[in-house]
């Protein structure tokens, strides 16, 4: 039998311990800085940006979160595919641009740019926000469905995060077995 993969392993509602302090203070500190990339899109707001080795690493690196964002914030079973979308548009959007104006850096491609960025980056933050707020267990991606779960009094399912946050998580209660 084939494992599923752990973006798809959710677990039952309060079944993962809650963060302590370090991990709510991480949780802070990454949304922090995933809504400061968003509000410095702002900044740039054109398409000479396109050149600036941030906006492309973290285009990159949005592209590569779009899957969790969607499958582990939204409950989805989309695997890569969001990936394979999100990159898709983005080419597409440069050839599109480049036919219209002779250019690979248009607007075009800018405003797909931005438009991944601004998604992936303020519901990262805000979920990332939310989950230092209120303690939420597991990945920060499921911060916003618990919060709805909450409000409609409804249980929500729970995530390990198979990011940095897990391994926070993991070493702070290591440090309180030990302690």
């Amino acid at each position: 039998m084939v494992k599923s993969s752990p973006t798809f392993e959710f677990h039952g509602a309060g079944t993962l311990p809650p963060p302590g302090p370090i991990g709510r203070l991480s949780r802070l500190i990454f949304g922090a800085g995933a809504l400061y990339w968003a509000v410095q899109l702002f900044r740039f707001g054109e398409m000479d940006a396109l050149t600036n080795a941030w906006v492309i690493g973290l285009t990159a690196f949005a592209v590569h979160l779009v899957p969790y964002t969607l499958n582990i914030g939204f409950g989805l079973r989309l695997g890569f595919w969001p990936r394979v979308v999100a990159l898709g548009l983005i080419l597409a959007a440069a050839v599109v641009g480049w036919r219209s104006s002779g250019e690979w850096i248009n607007p075009q491609l800018w405003a797909t740019v931005y438009w991944t960025n601004l998604y992936v980056y303020l519901h990262l933050g805000g979920s990332f926000l939310l989950a230092a707020l209120f303690g939420t267990a597991g990945c920060e991606m499921r911060a916003i469905p618990i919060l709805i779960g909450r409000i409609t009094r409804r249980e929500i399912r729970d995530h390990e995060c198979p990011g940095p946050i897990g391994a926070i998580d993991r070493w702070e209660r290591a440090l309180k077995s030990d302690g």
